[in-house]
């Protein structure tokens, strides 16, 4: 009788512990699932965040005035002003508001085809980016002050009398501006120096924000002094 009953016992002492072994599994696979399920969740809200981005470009514009003196053709007597980008903001200066640099350390600036747009995708456009600080793209104007120099800023492509703007997104011949190109910007963090050449197509992580620009038009106003320029542009978030 001694002999059932303390086997019993041990039965039911190991039904006990295989009972709480499996609860203790359970709970174990629970919060893995819940752990995938929050992490897929919150790369779900990403990607839509991205798409919404694409499907709702930000429309905005950036005016510049002359100072009273000096010639409209002189990049250096035009003041400048900074407009929100995104997390970031970017400088518009020179002739007619038609500079455009990023006003924040560590984000660079080159220009694209204006075939390419947001839905592209982050990678193709990257490939495709020519970057103004890279060897060959970088005139020797504007040269202004300490700030305002020929790297990290997109403008006139080419020369313009005797300005040699090196890489820009627009022509302007016989008082007429011909937008020929689109902007990106991007952030590098590893790079500090605007005048230091990022590569975009990095894929190690350095790379963490980027917008890609489209100028719609850019309009002289002329009158009474002072002059201004309007520089009107669309952009999205592509990474």
């Amino acid at each position: 009788m001694k002999k059932i009953f303390l086997t019993l016992s041990l039965m039911t002492a190991m039904f006990f512990v295989s009972c709480d072994q499996n609860s203790a599994d359970d709970g174990v696979q629970g919060g893995t699932s819940a752990n995938r399920s929050a992490v897929n969740s919150q790369a779900n809200l990403a990607s839509n965040a991205l798409v919404a981005d694409c499907e709702n470009p930000v429309s905005d514009s950036a005016v510049v005035t002359k100072a009273l003196t000096g010639s409209s053709g002189d990049y250096c007597v035009w003041n400048t002003t900074t407009k929100t980008i995104g997390s970031t903001t970017v400088q518009f200066e020179g002739m007619y508001a038609s500079g455009i640099r990023p006003a924040e350390e560590g984000w660079y600036v080159g220009v694209v085809d204006t075939s390419y747009v947001c839905t592209s995708g982050w990678s193709t456009i990257a490939a495709a980016i020519n970057v103004k600080n890279a060897t060959g793209n970088v005139g020797t104007s504007p040269n202004c002050t300490s700030v305002i120099v020929p790297q990290n800023v997109v403008s006139a492509q080419g020369t313009i009398g005797s300005l040699n703007f090196g890489l820009g997104y627009y022509t302007y011949a016989s008082q007429a501006f011909s937008i020929t190109k689109k902007i990106v910007i991007w952030k590098d963090d590893f790079e500090t120096d605007p005048t230091a050449y990022s590569d975009p197509t990095k894929t190690n992580g350095d790379i963490t924000e980027a917008y890609l620009i489209e100028v719609t038009s850019i309009v002289p106003t002329f009158g009474t002094p002072p002059f201004y320029g309007t520089v009107s542009y669309t952009y999205t978030k592509v990474l």
